[in-house]
């Protein structure tokens, strides 16, 4: 029976190759394909050949008609995740000298960017993307919530499940496609650009994936899975016991010497995609350490090589086998000690030269970008700053890790750049964001009680330094653009210290708001001891809390209408008089019912309740997973010590502008109805952001 069954198993994956795959947020990996499938898919391929010729013609006729009204020949957006316009303005009175920011201050314009609320990337990058408030984007924070569950999900997309499969015991094969939703909604600029003819590249836009299709270059950025389905897993090797703190997708793994200097280990992958539960697939590997040479080498399937102790590798093939699938990864390899060995693994990425799934569009772009460049992260938050925060990467590993993902990204820019002539070019760099997360207790004025592990200038100044590489930036940029070219430099928020954590589950359990079972003081992470059945509400992701609906959760047991409007506004006050007891400070210093801050179809998917911290305070990582304890602040003494989740009057994103505008303050929701402008393109209605009128 057996044989009969893996036969038929057999044979069925071989009638469903090539096979397409998806991998999302947190569910794994599936094969996406039938045989009508790829036969559709055959034909429409054979179908868009032929046509081509129309639809260039069909291009050009749209494009010529839309350049006769173009203010400029080529409209350039830089986005600098994260950087801060007080800082910035800081280091300038310092005395630190940033050539062509300052060129860029004199001859056009700089100004505060005004984020979103709450200030945080997949919610800003979303209304610039669209030029819309979030209630018509749908976006609303990292993380949203699934009634029925109760659980966190990614907001950015959403899994749809193959509708049909086949059961075979433990094994269940999927007769048809599954599919990844972008849930960001509204239309996105590069959008109603390229609907006019006008080419577009877009590459790492956050909240970007699954790559839309349009008449244009894409490549996904944050939101974008790694190979396992998360936002990100490293793996870490080490002779010694190593605490998991539970928080971390990362897998921590405590090996043992087989014979003098060898360990063997295991790489676990994504998960099964045709056994129940989904197992994770494994890779052997072996670590020979080489004490001469100061590092070790790796055997990893058919590849083998060394590794130099504290230089993070270049990209190395990773790859999992089902039957006669093959599932391409690529990872970074970090050897941080010899003795114990300490041995990190970046989290593994989707190989754009053979991608399992599509992070750009047409697919085919990322493949002619790794052929272009090598290896390259696709992962959209590829910098592993929760293995610093577990001290399983170093600090000068991480900084090596981020520099060599920006080189990737300048590669990828400079390329595109070269053969840009008209039209629209967007790209989005996250050092900053990174660097400042993570180091920003270094600087004077932090306040900061976490450690402050280095006195090596590269490290301790890594923020000003950071802020210079992308001014350097800027240089190699500027003298390539002509006088009818548009330049605009954004970020969507900026920064600040984050010293204290906010237990808010922690809080709505000690309130009454959020009941555990009968006996239970605390829970473990995703709600695991809460009584549904007595809860009127509970947090969820950053700075959402959401109402134990009747008729909307699973087990609500809150009304809708007047119950629900005063349990709100009783909780919106709480907040707002909630008192730091050690430090004397307010946690919140603007709470918002959902409706006194969106407008649009998508509002009704928001929190009931939007936190807008006081400056130095965050969610904590544990409420962020649904823990429940009885401490409601505490110290943050993690590395990750700046961030930008407070209200948005805390941190201004920053604005440049190679021309001068009319407009005195800019918000992020403007950058999208200004690029139209630019084209001579009409605001459509729907947008809610003004054109900043760049004076041509």
């Amino acid at each position: 029976m057996k044989k009969r069954n893996f036969l038929l198993i057999t044979i069925l994956i071989i009638l469903t190759a090539p096979i397409s795959a998806y991998v999302g947020p947190g569910a794994g990996f599936a094969f996406a394909g039938s045989f009508l499938f790829i036969f559709i898919a055959f034909f429409l391929a054979i179908f868009n050949f032929l046509t081509f010729p129309i639809r260039a013609f069909v291009q050009y006729l749209k494009r010529i008609k839309t350049l006769k009204n173009a203010k400029f020949k080529r409209t350039v957006i830089i986005g600098f995740d994260g950087m801060d316009y007080n800082r910035l303005n800081m280091f300038m009175k310092e005395g630190e000298k940033f050539p062509n920011f300052e060129k860029l201050m004199e001859e056009g314009t700089f100004a505060p960017l005004q984020s979103t609320e709450p200030p945080i990337s997949p919610v800003a990058w979303s209304s610039f993307s669209t030029g819309v408030n979030p209630g018509k984007h749908n976006i609303f924070d990292f993380l949203a919530t699934d009634r029925n569950t109760y659980m966190p999900k990614m907001s950015g997309s959403d899994i749809i499940p193959p509708k049909k499969n086949l059961k075979i015991g433990k094994y269940t094969i999927p007769l048809s496609k599954a599919k990844v939703e972008l849930m960001r909604k509204s239309k996105s600029f590069w959008k109603i650009v390229s609907s006019k003819g006008i080419f577009s590249s877009v590459l790492r836009i956050p909240y970007s994936f699954p790559p839309e299709k349009f008449y244009g270059l894409m490549l996904s950025g944050l939101g974008t899975p790694d190979l396992r389905g998360t936002q990100g897993s490293f793996s870490f090797y080490s002779s010694e016991k190593k605490t998991d703190t539970g928080i971390t997708e990362g897998v921590i793994q405590e090996v043992t010497e087989v014979s003098d200097g060898i360990f063997n280990a295991v790489l676990k992958g994504p998960g099964h995609p045709f056994i129940k539960g989904s197992p994770s697939l494994e890779e052997k590997f072996s670590i020979t350490l080489d004490k001469e040479k100061n590092g070790a080498k790796i055997k990893i399937g058919r590849d083998e090589f060394f590794i130099e102790k504290g230089k993070i590798t270049e990209w190395k093939k990773v790859n999992f086998k089902v039957g006669l699938i093959k599932i391409a990864g690529i990872a970074q390899f970090f050897l941080e000690e010899t003795t114990p060995l300490k041995l990190y693994i970046s989290p593994i990425n989707i190989d754009p030269g053979s991608p399992s799934m599509s992070v750009s569009h047409p697919k085919i772009f990322s493949v002619y970008l790794s052929k272009l460049i090598g290896g390259y992260a696709t992962l959209g938050m590829a910098e592993d700053t929760w293995a610093l925060n577990e001290r399983v990467l170093s600090e000068d590993g991480f900084i090596q890790q981020v520099y060599s993902y920006q080189k990737e990204r300048e590669k990828m820019f400079w390329d595109t750049f070269k053969k840009f002539k008209r039209g629209l070019l967007v790209q989005v760099y996250e050092e900053t964001d990174r660097i400042q997360h993570m180091f920003w207790r270094y600087l004077s004025d932090s306040g900061s009680p976490a450690e402050k592990l280095s006195k090596e200038d590269h490290i301790v100044n890594a923020i000003k330094r950071s802020y210079k590489r992308m001014d350097d930036f800027l240089g190699r940029l500027m003298p390539k653009l002509g006088k009818n070219d548009l330049l605009m430099i954004v970020s969507d928020h900026g920064f600040n210290k984050v010293n204290r954590d906010f237990h808010l589950n922690s809080w709505l359990h000690k309130e009454g708001y959020l009941v555990l079972n009968d006996g239970k003081t605390s829970s473990d992470k995703f709600y695991k001891d809460v009584d549904w059945s007595k809860s009127k509400a509970y947090g969820q992701g950053l700075h959402g809390i959401f109402v134990n609906m009747k008729g909307r959760e699973r087990f609500g047991i809150v009304s809708p209408g007047k119950e629900a409007e005063d349990l709100k506004e009783e909780i919106k006050q709480k907040l707002k008089d909630l008192k730091d007891i050690e430090k004397g400070d307010v946690v919140a210093k603007g709470v918002y019912k959902r409706e006194e801050l969106y407008k649009g179809p998508y509002t009704k998917n928001a929190p009931d309740v939007v936190i807008g911290y006081n400056l130095g305070y965050r969610v904590s990582p544990e409420s962020a997973v649904n823990y429940i304890g009885d401490t409601i602040v505490s110290d943050n003494t993690r590395m990750w010590s700046g961030d930008h989740s407070f209200t948005r009057a805390f941190v201004p994103g920053i604005f440049f502008c190679n021309k001068k505008i009319k407009t005195k303050h800019p918000s992020i929701m403007d950058i999208s109805p200004t690029i139209l402008s630019a084209f001579g393109i009409k605001k459509p209605s729907f947008i809610d952001g003004n054109d900043l009128e760049v004076v041509a």
